[in-house]
């Protein structure tokens, strides 16, 4: 049974914090694509280029907030004013209409905005772990708030339009704010020296091989993303469609990352990450077959479910492999893999794509590239976890 965000502890909080700041995502990501074409008229390489500032800022940026926050140790300081930033920085971007103002605005609210996640995660994998409870069993509030805020927008941006998702992103995340101030008992470590962590990490074979694979998947899934509510729009899907279908991934996700999370202890992490990728490919392949807009609720579920599976999966994985003081930076490295170089190669692909050929081919290629991930974890999964590895426990 999934418990109720309540405030009486700090993983209660923290709960409480994913609610709000994922529920802020989902009234954001899902729509903001479809602005810049209908309310806006952007073209699709527009379009891939104001897609690819976030994955510039994860990669260039990211880590940057990463190691700042091990460094101090105290994430959830950094954490604090990177929310406060992202806050201002939705309220800019929903001012400007043309295309260059919009690049800057995009690059301000991005600052702050791609270190949210993995700073968020770096606490919670720590404290998830020392309770002895799944990372997903908490992150999982996320994901219903992800479905709530497609679910709340879809049928207010019916009447007020579109614009209204910056407001309201910005009051949520300033909702999350106090939430923020204490999410954790305390913090993990800070680190207790070294320096290059990031490199140090990469050394890690079964690391790299690992980021390597979570590449493609991040690859194929924002390709997908990037143009698939254009592409629903086009089949006749409203506003409301539009939500109805972000919110039923998102709530595939959840119980996935219930049932993740004892399959994670089971099998480890890789093998679980692999599963979800399959899912995916085989997702985006049905979306590419796609004539009614309806049926898409139904596949998006079969996408939730894949992520549901991978997430989790990457982040416990990254957890376990990293030292305890390098938590944040390891989260970090693995959003600048993910959601930086990743997704920085697939929002230009399918711009390109899109322009050249529709949405219909962009949604093949992501399929494409996912199921390549999959080939490759066919291929190299023993170096990727050992057979005697399947169960590792944190370096010191």
């Amino acid at each position: 049974m999934v418990k109720a965000p309540l405030l009486g502890d700090g993983l209660s909080r923290t709960r409480l914090h994913y609610l709000l700041i994922m529920g802020a995502i989902g009234i954001y990501l899902p729509f903001i694509n479809v602005y810049f074409e209908q309310d806006l008229g952007l073209s699709g390489r527009q379009i891939g280029l104001l897609a690819a500032v976030a994955p510039v800022m994860t990669l260039a940026i990211a880590p940057v907030w990463g190691a700042v926050a091990d460094a101090r140790g105290s994430r959830l300081q950094v954490l604090r004013w990177i929310i406060t930033g992202t806050a201002g920085g939705a309220v800019l971007l929903g001012l400007p209409t043309s295309f260059w103002p919009l690049l800057l605005a995009m690059g301000l609210f991005a600052l702050f905005q791609v270190a949210i996640i993995p700073l968020s995660d770096a606490v919670t994998a720590a404290a998830a772990a020392e309770r002895g409870i799944p990372y997903g069993s908490v992150r999982l509030w996320g994901s219903i708030g992800f479905g709530l805020g497609g679910i709340l927008l879809g049928q207010v941006g019916q009447g007020w339009g579109l614009r209204i998702m910056f407001p309201i992103y910005a009051l949520l995340m300033l909702l999350a704010l106090p939430v923020a101030w204490q999410m954790v008992p305390h913090e993990p470590p800070s680190p207790t020296g070294g320096s290059g962590s990031a490199l140090n990490l990469l050394r890690d074979r079964s690391i790299a091989l690992f980021l390597l694979v979570a590449g493609l998947a991040a690859t194929g899934i924002t390709a997908g993303y990037v143009f698939l509510y254009v592409f629903m729009s086009s089949l006749g899907a409203s506003p409301g469609l539009l939500g109805a279908v972000s919110a039923a991934g998102a709530l595939a996700e959840v119980p996935m990352m219930l049932w993740g999370g004892r399959l994670i202890r089971k099998r480890g992490a890789p093998p679980v990450f692999a599963a979800g990728m399959a899912l995916c490919a085989l997702s985006w392949g049905l979306f590419a077959t796609l004539r009614s807009p309806e049926l898409g609720l139904l596949i998006q579920m079969l996408n939730g479910a894949g992520v549901g599976l991978l997430w989790p999966a990457a982040v416990t994985f990254v957890a376990q492999r990293a030292p305890s003081g390098r938590i944040a930076t390891a989260q970090s490295l693995l959003s600048a893999v993910m959601f930086g170089v990743a997704p920085l190669a697939a929002t230009q692909l399918a711009g390109a794509v899109y322009d050249a050929v529709g949405a219909r081919v962009v949604l093949w290629v992501a399929a494409g590239i996912i199921s390549a991930g999959v080939l490759l974890v066919g291929l190299f999964h023993q170096r990727i976890w050992p057979p005697e590895e399947v169960s590792v426990e944190r370096p010191q």
